[in-house]
């Protein structure tokens, strides 16, 4: 199920309990997914929550950024902002067509934003990271109707940490 002709897909790293969060930080630094996160979505439009926004600190360069929040109020350099997800994606569709990667639109969090959009999704790009992290922002689960297609399996060489890029499809 796509959006107006447009590919839905999620981009998260997530632990093993599917925390995605943990103070408004990434509660893990690997280097190798931070690098798979970037070959995704650069070149693309990015839509996340205001507090994913405010937990990297900066608009992503090289990606049209939009931020969904209630506060009619808020305003960042460099991102686009929207309401609702509704108006997010429907505004998207003109940037993603002018962009280098004009088939998809990719969520890129939080929690929330992840939840109300998963229907939606038609790819589901994860970095599954052997971890148990207790966090505060977790990453919904799967619907049955996505299938695995395909997978590496990765370890951090700094911090050791075991980790799997997967791509999941419907």
């Amino acid at each position: 199920m796509s959006f107006q002709g447009i590919e839905i897909v999620h981009v998260v790293a997530m632990d093993q309990q599917r925390c995605i969060g943990k103070g408004n930080a990434l509660p893990w630094h690997i280097s190798a997914d931070l690098k798979h996160f970037k070959a995704i979505t650069q070149g693309g439009v990015v839509v996340m929550g205001r507090k994913t926004l405010e937990s990297m600190g900066r608009a992503l360069p090289k990606r049209v950024n939009w931020v969904i929040t209630r506060d009619t109020s808020w305003s960042f350099d460099k991102v686009k902002v929207a309401h609702s997800i509704e108006d997010a994606l429907a505004q998207a569709l003109t940037d993603v067509a002018a962009s280098e990667k004009p088939e998809s639109i990719f969520v890129i969090g939080g929690g929330e934003i992840f939840t109300q959009t998963m229907k939606i999704a038609d790819r589901l790009e994860l970095t599954h990271v052997e971890l148990d992290v207790q966090g505060d922002a977790y990453y919904p689960e799967i619907p049955d109707e996505f299938h695995k297609v395909c997978s590496e399996k990765h370890v951090d060489e700094q911090s050791g940490v075991a980790f799997e890029f997967a791509t999941y499809t419907k």
